[in-house]
């Protein structure tokens, strides 16, 4: 096996394209954001025309997704191409289009495998868009173009209503002593639009009182602090979350622990908020009915803009609107707005001459 700084000759009368080999790493070892090992594909000049196998580009993808992204998103992107790499391990890259529309339907020389979960479908797409684009291999077309599957999360799942999400803050005094905090910690995490991860690594020393503004510079993912996912922000600090935390002890350097007084981990707002929910009497995700309530609290009931709201929420402007189109929930009491404009006493376009003919006619 050759080294990665080994040379291959270039064959006389071959085109100069790019294919793979299997190279040593550099290093000798495991790559902690990659997860790539000794043995890594890269891809090097050579004469050969040829396409990598399946497994093979699965892998260079990966080291170079793992370059550009942070850890969390690399492990969900290697989570969503395992199926591929597996079931194409060997085979040419250039898999062709109706296999490949048979494999995630599960159907044919795939039927005892079934369908590919949707979420696997996009990161295939980009595998073929980047291999094509970027990598510029040989490929004639994508396989996997117009597969499209956009997930939509619990976008179709209303956030909970002013009187459940008042359950569910009373609620919270079913921990006992700890219901304090995690009343704190619910109306907090809806009134700043800050995820659970953010909340987890929160500091005293983050929140400016006097300016009522947050540094939000770090969240917790699977047990190491890190830069938040939208990166370090500074957001406002409303009214509502500043009177939550009012009361809280300020001894310890987090803002919001466990019961026991250390960091909180997912695995205990898992615990405390199944006793919540069974207080009150509902079901919704601690996510849904704090970031999914306060989005659309901020949005239809405040009247903020798209563009408040993105800097809160820590959202791109431009991708403003299709995110309000999933956090927003503008649907929901949009026809009673409709039904209460319209028994206001108000004059529109042909109320007069609609008056006069229903006179006129009886």
């Amino acid at each position: 096996m050759k080294s990665s700084g080994d040379q291959e000759s270039t064959p006389k009368g071959e085109s100069e394209r790019p294919r793979y080999r299997w190279t040593q790493s550099a290093r000798g070892r495991t790559d902690r954001r990659t997860g790539a090992t000794e043995e890594r594909v890269e891809l090097v000049e050579r004469g050969a025309s040829e396409i990598p196998t399946c497994d093979e580009y699965v892998d260079h993808y990966l080291a170079e997704y793992g370059r550009r992204y942070r850890l969390s998103s690399l492990n969900t992107q290697t989570g969503r191409l395992r199926r591929f790499r597996e079931d194409f391990w060997g085979r040419s890259l250039d898999v062709s289009r109706p296999e490949l529309k048979q494999w995630i339907e599960g159907w044919g020389p795939w039927s005892d495998r079934g369908p590919v979960p949707k979420s696997d479908i996009a990161a295939i797409i980009s595998l073929y868009n980047y291999a094509i684009d970027e990598d510029d291999l040989p490929l004639a077309r994508s396989p996997a173009r117009k597969l499209t599957w956009r997930y939509k999360g619990r976008a179709k799942q209303p956030p909970p209503s002013t009187e459940e999400f008042q359950a569910l803050v009373e609620a919270c005094s079913a921990l006992g002593d700890y219901g304090e905090m995690m009343r704190a910690l619910l109306l907090f995490a809806t009134y700043t639009l800050m995820r659970p991860s953010e909340l987890y690594a929160l500091e005293w020393r983050d929140i400016d009182f006097g300016q009522m503004r947050i540094r939000k510079a770090r969240r917790v993912y699977r047990g190491t602090v890190e830069e938040p996912k939208t990166g370090a922000k500074v957001i406002a600090l409303t009214p509502p979350a500043r009177d939550a935390i009012e009361r809280l002890p300020r001894s310890a350097k987090l803002v919001f622990t466990s019961k026991t007084g250390r960091r909180l981990a997912p695995r205990a707002i898992y615990e405390y908020w199944n006793i919540v929910l069974a207080v009150a009497g509902l079901r919704y995700h601690f996510y849904h009915a704090t970031k999914h309530y306060g989005v659309h609290y901020m949005w239809t009931e405040l009247g903020l803009s798209p563009r408040a709201i993105a800097a809160q929420a820590g959202w791109k402007l431009e991708n403003a609107i299709s995110m309000l189109a999933i956090y927003g929930h503008g649907e929901v009491g949009a026809l009673r707005e409709i039904d209460a404009s319209f028994r206001r006493p108000v004059s529109f376009p042909g109320r007069g001459v609609a008056a006069r003919l229903d006179l006129w006619q009886s």
